[in-house]
């Protein structure tokens, strides 16, 4: 296995749990029932490449249920994140937030499936008023070098976020509170990623 290690600067991890992701056969959902999609991507594809981007973020506070003068909400998250060494947007499409405060945990498809193109996928998120942090665990494969031997790569990214604009919505379709970014992109820096021969049926 061939690893590659980045420390962005001013990072601060705010415990075990936001620092490390659960390991790859433990609390990660295998998006794949049959074989993987593979890029035409190698190796030497990511050696100038930093980081992954992320491209549409936007969080929904959603009204699900009343329990007697006690509404009860769900937080509903949208996200975009490209992928410069594939050229492919992973995008997770109203996935469920079940945890926050730095904790990874497995995405959760809703009415729309996750990317094909992605074996494995966790997400961390901490919200603050003024920043918080955002990160991902992505698995994808590339077969540029060697078709009958693709690489499976693995890929941590975490990255403060700018602070979130944030609209009362009312109710409206059930969403009481709609945030978003206050810019349009940001970037996610390799926190590690590193590749190896993918396992035999991928």
């Amino acid at each position: 296995m061939v690893l590659l290690t980045f420390f962005p600067i001013g990072l601060l991890f705010a415990s075990q749990a936001a620092a490390s992701p659960a390991p790859r056969n433990h609390q990660i959902q295998d998006l794949s029932v049959t074989a993987l999609q593979s890029r035409n991507c190698s190796a030497t594809t990511f050696s100038n490449i930093t980081g992954l981007i992320l491209t549409e973020y936007q969080i929904d506070t959603v009204e699900v249920a009343s329990n007697g003068s006690q509404s009860q909400t769900q937080t509903i998250a949208t996200f975009g994140v490209l992928n410069p060494g594939t050229g492919d947007t992973y995008r997770l499409d109203r996935i469920l937030i079940s945890a926050g405060g730095g904790t990874w945990s497995v995405c959760r498809a809703s009415e729309t499936p996750l990317p094909s193109t992605l074996e494995r996928c966790q997400y961390l998120i901490e919200r603050g008023q003024q920043s918080g942090r955002l990160g991902f665990r992505f698995q994808w494969l590339c077969d540029g070098a060697n078709p009958s031997k693709p690489l499976l790569f693995d890929a941590t990214v975490i990255a403060t976020l700018p602070f979130e604009v944030c609209v009362d919505r009312e109710g409206e379709g059930g969403v009481s509170l709609s945030c978003g970014m206050s810019q349009t992109e940001v970037d996610l820096p390799f926190a590690n990623i590193s590749w190896e021969e993918a396992p035999a049926g991928n």
